[in-house]
């Protein structure tokens, strides 16, 4: 069996709960577990939210994601660290609002396969995409993916990219 553990991760209110409740709402019932969200009175999620998705065989292997999201409120750096602890795979979910920007640099990044989704480009002052990168990933390493979380796009597009890279991954046994 292979067991998988992809993480969002990203400032807050970014939508990263919002990615992961349309993939709830998308997926079979008998292909995922439940999914659990531990969220503050004001709706922002505060430990974080978590779907158990079962995505078959791949390459005569059962193959199961743990889907969590950190919260990107600094405060929380500690739970943050601990579910970002045994992550086979990251999508950094940036923010397109210009207010947003200095935000999306609050990281840290380890050596696992990482796709970053430019979220929230419905706003009509969405930055583009370009500029955010900058802020991400000055140095163009990782794959861009654009979003619209609360609507679904780009949304599976960005979970099949970061499972591609970490089944490589897994198939290349590094």
């Amino acid at each position: 069996d292979v067991n998988s553990k992809l993480v969002s991760y990203g400032p807050g209110l970014s939508a990263k709960t919002a990615n992961l409740k349309w993939i709830c709402s998308k997926v079979p019932e008998g292909r995922k577990g439940e999914m659990v969200s531990l969220a503050t009175e004001d709706e922002r999620t505060l430990f974080f939210d978590f779907l158990p998705l079962d995505i078959g065989e791949v390459k005569g292997f059962k193959t199961r994601f743990h889907l969590y999201t950190v919260p990107g409120q600094v405060f929380y750096n500690a739970s943050r660290k601990l579910i970002l602890r045994g992550v086979d795979g990251i999508v950094f979910v940036a923010d397109s609002a210009p207010n947003r920007l200095r935000a999306n640099a609050e990281r840290t990044l380890d050596d696992v396969p990482i796709v970053v989704q430019v979220n929230k480009r419905d706003l009509p002052d969405a930055l583009p995409v370009e500029m955010v990168r900058a802020v991400v990933d000055p140095e163009g390493r990782f794959p861009v993916l654009e979003a619209v979380a609360t609507e679904g796009k780009g949304v599976f597009e960005t979970l099949k990219e970061v499972s591609r890279l970490v089944l490589a991954r897994v198939a290349g046994g590094s």
